[in-house]
């Protein structure tokens, strides 16, 4: 099976390239890293392999499970053979647009836009937050997981939501609607205190499908 350098050498021979570094200066590459890929192994960040796939008009898709494929453990190796193709294809990479609250809300957040991450293909309008706080750690919601928010998911009590109130506050808890119409955003972990939203208040929530602990 294909090793990322082999796919970037090969590209690099479909353009004409013998050398690596006349490629990298013609296509605007940083060099000495796209010599590290290519001749030591090494695995870059996934918004390099994003620029790779522009620059070189390569598959992202392809780079990006690839590069994920040389990282796993043996143990799952398997997962990315021949017979895992379907699945691969048939993902979408969506963005991580910023930092959601797992406490208070949060009143702004840090754009990630440059940051992409796999899913499901057709999830077409779902994107990533960052969680930030420690009150849905019962949730398994750590700082720094990332959280799948799938708009066209329906949400239902009980449910994790990421929940806007105004123009620009967001925070991720269990969604609780109660028969009066408030609304009661429970945390995960007692240490903190719900969120109750009175009926009639502006309150935009939308489901969150996945967690992602990166390690």
């Amino acid at each position: 099976m294909d090793t990322l350098a082999d796919l970037l050498k090969r590209r690099i021979h479909e353009l004409g390239f013998t050398d690596i570094k006349e490629c990298a200066r013609r296509y605007e590459i940083p060099y000495e890293l796209l010599r590290k890929v290519i001749s030591d192994g090494h695995i870059p960040k996934d918004r390099t392999l994003l620029l790779y796939a522009e620059k070189l008009g390569l598959d992202a898709a392809e780079l990006i499970s690839t590069a994920y494929r040389q990282k796993a453990p043996n143990q799952v190796q398997h997962l990315f053979r021949r017979g895992a193709a379907t699945a691969i294809e048939g993902t979408r990479l969506a963005p991580v647009l910023g930092r959601a609250a797992c406490g208070a809300w949060l009143e702004s957040y840090v754009s990630e836009t440059e940051r992409y991450e796999p899913v499901d293909e057709g999830d077409k309008d779902a994107f990533f937050v960052i969680a930030e706080g420690e009150s849905m750690l019962g949730g398994n919601i750590v700082p720094g997981a990332l959280l799948l928010v799938s708009p066209e998911a329906p949400v239902h009590n009980g449910k994790i939501v990421l929940a806007r109130s105004g123009e620009d506050e967001f925070t991720v808890k269990t969604y609780h609607r109660q028969a009066g119409g408030a609304v009661i955003l429970q945390p995960m972990n007692p240490a903190y205190e719900p969120i109750v939203v009175p009926p009639g208040d502006p309150l935009t929530v939308l489901r969150i499908t996945e967690v992602r602990i990166k390690l």
